[in-house]
């Protein structure tokens, strides 16, 4: 029998085979396609090279967080290096790298999905299984549409205009997967963003439906998709989406089934130097010494590379806050070092990236309170990672007005996720303002990112964002 890899058909380029020589040949990669998925097995090797690709550089083990903190005011890079240089300064076009990374990478996680959904409903549905096999296909399947959920998320909160509230959202989205993956030469099409997250929201859904089974016994079930994870995408989701009740509901559950009491003051600061899980994590990305992404480490950018935090970051914190530590002067990387990706003391370029942490569910919550006008539960809820500031130790030393609150967590979700990525899409849901490449008063909310240009000129029905150069930011006196 002729063996073949699996062909992960993305949309870049032509709509030919992809697995690049940055992959190993592992088990997971060198599945036959005739009788590709015939086990239990197969299926988990899937999910597992599934979540090696979210994890590596170019989706979120680096560009997916970089892209959120050096298109905003949180992170600034480093000229002379020349790493993260082009978002930061907004001189990227569509041919930039970082860009086609994250394309190509996510619709391999989406695409990797979507046989892994069909192949586990064929098994599933085959009658030919051993006792307790059924669990573990629903748990691979809850996570192959989990997966599939945040690929698309990602990407049209990257490539798209953002979700507007109240629905009608008819602006280009991205091309959306669901039943079949994209085969060779197909041509395919933008759906709306209205489309893009009906099927989001779909595909959580079901991973809601099939959670459960093994994962959720398993001791290291926050290195994967388990079942709060998969809700603390469904509050994040639906915050973007302005369903505010729909979002404190999601995150509720999230933090019931997490079942953490959080984390003390010092663990929080102790925690980003080591790679056990915490009270914090609700869903991390694993790093090892064997996997540690090196020089494509988001460490190595904040490190030799000379990436700091803004001064507008550092000056968020009031003398009193904890967190106020984990930016300093380094000895070796100079001043508003962040320390959030240190890395271990053997090993400087092993550091866990958080997707989902427990701080992001009460903050959730607390805006989305606040959006409601229910200022005592937002505050309630506001309280959880305000108080990491010492000064601040009851409800009471909060702001007691919506407007107040709402720019208050505002400044909170700097705080507590400066080069974590999440400002840049933050700006975009809000609709607020910053100073961005120069710019006093930038729209982000304005803005979507080029589609890479291999992908517009492969002619397989990808259109381009409209006069996307003419939002870029505007200097005073350009």
């Amino acid at each position: 029998m002729k063996r073949k890899l699996i062909y992960i058909i993305t949309l870049v380029v032509s709509l030919t085979t992809i697995w690049s020589c940055d992959f190993d040949t592992d088990i997971y990669t060198a599945i036959e396609m005739e009788g590709a998925f015939e086990s239990v097995q197969d299926i988990q090797n899937a999910v597992h090279g599934a979540y090696r690709n979210v994890g590596y550089y170019p989706y979120r083990g680096n560009r997916v967080i970089a892209i959120g903190d050096m298109a905003s005011d949180i992170s600034e890079a480093d000229a002379s290096t020349g790493h993260s240089v082009a978002i930061n300064m907004w001189t990227f076009n569509e041919t930039t790298g970082d860009l086609l990374d994250v394309w190509t990478y996510a619709y391999k996680v989406i695409d990797q999905s979507t046989r892994g959904i069909n192949a586990t409903l064929e098994l599933l549905n085959s009658g030919d299984l051993l006792d307790g096999e059924d669990v573990k296909l629903e748990s691979s399947l809850s996570q192959f549409y989990a997966l599939r959920a945040l690929a698309h998320f990602d990407l049209v909160n990257l490539f798209g205009l953002p979700y507007k509230a109240g629905g009608g959202n008819s602006q280009p989205g991205i091309v959306v997967v669901s039943d079949e993956p994209i085969k060779e030469f197909q041509q395919v099409k933008r759906s709306t963003v209205e489309e893009t997250y009906t099927q989001i929201l779909k595909d959580i859904e079901s991973a809601k439906q099939y959670a459960g089974g093994d994962l959720e016994e398993a001791a290291d079930k926050y290195y994967y998709l388990n079942e709060a994870a998969i809700y603390a995408l469904e509050a994040r989701v639906n915050l973007y989406m302005h369903r505010y009740e729909a979002a404190i509901k999601a995150a509720e559950e999230a933090i019931e089934l997490r079942d953490s009491e959080g984390v003390s003051n010092q663990v929080y600061l102790s925690m980003w130097r080591d790679v056990v899980i915490t009270g914090e994590d609700i869903f991390t990305l694993k790093k090892s010494s064997d996997d540690n992404l090196s020089a494509n480490a988001l460490n190595t950018l904040y490190g030799s590379y000379g990436s700091s935090v803004s001064e507008f970051t550092r000056t968020r914190f009031d003398a009193t806050d904890i967190r106020s530590a984990l930016i300093y002067t380094h000895p070796k990387y100079g001043t508003n070092h962040p320390g959030k990706y240190d890395g271990l003391t053997s090993s400087a370029a092993v550091s866990n990236i958080p997707v989902f942490r427990l701080s992001e569910m009460y903050l959730i919550i607390a805006e989305a309170e606040a959006e409601l006008g229910n200022i005592a539960p937002a505050q309630t809820a506001l309280l959880y990672t305000a108080k990491r500031n010492t000064a601040i130790t009851t409800i009471a030393d909060l702001p007691a007005t919506q407007d107040g609150l709402i720019d208050f967590i505002a400044d909170e979700r700097v705080r507590e996720f400066f080069v974590e990525g999440h400002r840049f899409y933050d700006l975009r849901r809000t609709g607020a303002t910053a100073t961005i490449a120069g710019d006093t008063n930038f729209e982000s909310a304005k803005f979507a990112f080029p589609i890479p240009s291999e992908e517009i000129n492969s002619g397989f029905g990808v259109t381009q964002n409209e006069n996307w150069s003419q939002n870029l930011p505007k200097p005073a006196g350009d």
